[in-house]
């Protein structure tokens, strides 16, 4: 222990204690889903950086689990099928019994049938709409429902730029983020006041398997990486939406025109033949695991 001599009395000498260190606060926890590759993989790796502790969801347990060595130790793996409505609860309990808290949760899983609509097998359609927006559901109930006693959170729904100004070949998809859409700003304003945060983003077309085959247009896809960091800007600046790129944000002024107007710049844009005009051999793998996804009981 150092001494201190007082300056007001040379004689008297008084003992400089050491300043009581400050409790470092845990880490924040996130559940991710759809984490094992792509989009969701890049969410991941960006919040293991930032110092996240991590529950990872996939339908690809083996993937999932390699996802999460691979960033680090302390990450949790499991096994998950969001498209169950008790998924999202199996997750929830997880991160409270290995971290015992709840911060932010991610519903990223999402699959992406394309074609014309009277071609889509049901079950597909059903399929879709059980994972884009039935996980998304199931994802926001359980999350708001640890969130809410706790007074903290943030949930970030993947949602589409699709969702705003829809194109043809991506009728159900397009519904889909429409809804997950919907869903996002309803649950906003019942949040409010609560401490809870919820963000919808608004991805372009992103360069994963899913775009397998597709043709952009205007611009190229986006890397992952490019989502994965507006998802981290959105935990650190809450915002209810968020577009990427941000240039996606004059689609809702866009979706505003008339019929005949959004006909002619489809037209003189060929965004018809974004899905329509697909490469099927591109686009084969992803087809084939997503039915094998539908029909798997």
């Amino acid at each position: 222990m150092r001494i201190l001599k007082s300056s007001a009395d040379p004689r008297s000498w008084q003992p400089l204690l050491p300043r009581p260190r400050r409790e470092q606060a845990p880490p924040a926890v996130a559940v991710v889903t759809g984490a094992a590759r792509g989009l969701g993989r890049a969410v991941a790796d960006r919040l293991a950086r930032d110092g996240y502790r991590l529950v990872l969801g996939d339908i690809d347990v083996r993937q999932v689990r390699r996802t999460a060595a691979e960033l680090g130790s302390g990450h949790l793996a499991l096994g998950s099928d969001v498209a169950r409505p008790d998924a999202a609860q199996e997750l929830a309990a997880a991160a409270r019994s290995r971290f015992g808290r709840l911060d932010v949760w991610v519903n990223n899983a999402g699959v992406v049938p394309i074609g014309p609509l009277d071609e889509q097998d049901p079950g597909m359609l059903s399929h879709a709409c059980d994972v884009n927006l039935g996980g998304v559901l199931h994802g926001c109930r359980t999350a708001v429902h640890w969130m809410r006693p706790q007074g903290h959170g943030h949930i970030v729904n993947i949602a589409s730029v699709l969702g705003v100004m829809p194109l043809a070949g991506f009728a159900v998809y397009s519904a889909t983020k429409a809804g997950v859409m919907a869903l996002s700003e309803s649950l906003r304003r019942e949040l409010r006041g609560h401490g809870i945060h919820v963000t919808a983003v608004l991805p372009y077309m992103v360069d994963t398997a899913a775009a397998a085959g597709l043709r952009p247009r205007l611009v190229p896809a986006l890397r992952p990486g490019q989502v994965a960091d507006a998802v981290a800007g959105a935990l650190r600046r809450p915002r209810s939406r968020v577009f990427v790129p941000r240039a996606g944000r004059l689609l809702t002024y866009a979706a505003l025109l008339p019929p005949w107007a959004l006909n002619a710049a489809d037209t003189l844009l060929g965004t018809d033949h974004i899905a329509q005009g697909a490469d099927p051999a591109a686009r084969a793998p992803y087809d084939t695991e997503l039915r094998k996804r539908a029909t798997t009981p």
